[in-house]
This record gives structure tokens, C-alpha cells and sequence, in this order.
């Protein structure tokens, strides 16, 4: 049952991919509005197979393999959120692919039944501030590449097209901050957590200086960034360039940690 509703979420988000992005070159009345019933339709099938997994097996984080599915949940969940708020369906472009990549690596990368993620409850609370804290990092990465873009069609006065489709510059702005305003105390969780709990745990690997380091360099970018923006409203193409730098140092960050 697990497997078959895995399957059709996938299906559910590639559909909505599809429409997202054709909704920006094709003038088509109702394709952003299939793309949300197919965003929708997906996020209530993941749900279902997260409700499953917990009943099941207590915790939807047993392995490396759950971790994923819930980031493509929760990365779903967040933008059908700023869509109902906002009513950025160009957003869902970049996030339903997203999505899908990250259910993909599911199906091609999975771990072994019995492999655990994380043990104790300090783990498991630093496996859940990780993965929710990429989540929101993920769409402020969406916001500001749509920021770029939008400001690039501007300065080449190309105003028809995909421009007309594209959230205003200010919306996208507003947005990024907010999405890493809300990811950085979640990321400063994850990281106290994560020490804490493997020290509780009496783990030793050989690469968690390194691991503790990039954490460490992601928090600060991440930190000077709100803080530049507090104190001199610092936005534009640098501030969007840094919310990029920082999605993908957080993915590389996660992406060396075992949750083990």
C-alpha cells in the first residue's frame, strides 16, 4: 500500500511540474489551477503514506530513505501554503520539480529495512529541525531565482511572456526573507540537537568535524544574511545570490550527515 501511494505521488508532482512549467510559456486559462489539484492531489496521497509509515513504524524518520519522502512532503506542504496565501502558482515550477527529485532519490537511492536514522529523542528532533529547515531553505532558493529572473526581463525590457507570469519583484523579495527568516532557528535547532544528541549517544566518526564545520559555515551565511537585512534592508540580486549560495550549502550539509 506504502509503495502504490509512493508511486502515484510521484506521478501526482511530475504532473504538476509539467503544468507549472507550461503555465509559464503557454497562454493557457486553467493550467496553474491543474497544477495545484495536482500539487494538492499529491500532498494528500504523501500524507496518507506518512500517516501509514508512522502507525506502522512509530516513527516516519526510521531511515535515510523516509527522511527524503519527507522533505518532498514538507517542501509540497509549504508551497501549497504560500499559494493559498500569496497565489504564486510560478513558484510551484521550480518547487514541484523539486519535489520529484527528491521522491526519485526514494525510489533510486533506497536504504536497507532495518538501517536506522536516528536513535533517541534528541536525534529524531535533530533529523525533523534538518529536514524542515531545507524545506523552507529550498523555497527561498525558488523566490530568489525567481527574483533574478524577473529582474533580468526587466532590465532587457522583455515585459511580455513568462514576464507577465512572474511574481512582482517586492513579492519575491518579501518572500525569500520570510522563508529563511522562519528556516534559520530551525537549522540553529538542528544543529544544537545533532551535537547534543550524538554526544548522549557516545557516537565517534571520523568525518564529524567536518560535518560540525559546514554546519557551521551554513548557519553564518545564513545568519549574516537576516542580519544584514534587519539592519540595512539589504535586498536586490546580491541578497537573492546568497539565499542561492545558502540552498546549496545546505543541501551539501545534509547530504554529508548520516542522521545515524
Amino acid at each position: 500500500m506504502t509503495s502504490t501511494l509512493l508511486g502515484a505521488s510521484l506521478v501526482a508532482y511530475f504532473a504538476a511540474s509539467v503544468l507549472y512549467l507550461a503555465n509559464l510559456h503557454i497562454r493557457h486559462r486553467y493550467l496553474a489551477a491543474y497544477g495545484t489539484g495536482a500539487t494538492a492531489a499529491g500532498f494528500a496521497l504523501q500524507t496518507a503514506r506518512l500517516v501509514l509509515q508512522t502507525l506502522h513504524a512509530a516513527t516516519p524518520f526510521a531511515n535515510a530513505s523516509e527522511a527524503i519522502f519527507f522533505l518532498s512532503w514538507a517542501i509540497a506542504a509549504l508551497y501549497l501554503v504560500i499559494h493559498l496565501r500569496f497565489g504564486l502558482p510560478s513558484v510551484g515550477a521550480l518547487a514541484m520539480p523539486l519535489s520529484v527529485i527528491a521522491l526519485v532519490l526514494v525510489y533510486r537511492f533506497p536504504t536497507p529495512a532495518g538501517e536506522q536514522l536516528a536513535n533517541g529523542a534528541w536525534l529524531r528532533v535533530h533529523v525533523v529541525a534538518i529536514i524542515a529547515s531545507l524545506a523552507l531553505f529550498v523555497l527561498a532558493f525558488c523566490a530568489a531565482v525567481f527574483y533574478l529572473v524577473q529582474n533580468k526581463l526587466l532590465k532587457s525590457k522583455n515585459l511580455h511572456g513568462m514576464f507577465r507570469k512572474l511574481p512582482p519583484l517586492e513579492m519575491v523579495d518579501s518572500l525569500g526573507y520570510h522563508l529563511a527568516a522562519i528556516g534559520f532557528p530551525l537549522l540553529t535547532l538542528g544543529i544544537v540537537t545533532g551535537v547534543v544528541g550524538v554526544q548522549l549517544a557516545n557516537l565517534r566518526e571520523h568525518d564529524a568535524e567536518f560535518r560540525l564545520l559546514a554546519s557551521g559555515v551554513t548557519w553564518v551565511v545564513y545568519a549574516a544574511y537576516l542580519l544584514a537585512r534587519a539592519a540595512t534592508g539589504w535586498r536586490g540580486k546580491r541578497a537573492a545570490w546568497v539565499l542561492i549560495a545558502g540552498a546549496a550549502l545546505v543541501v551539501v550539509t545534509t547530504a554529508l550527515h548520516r542522521f545515524v
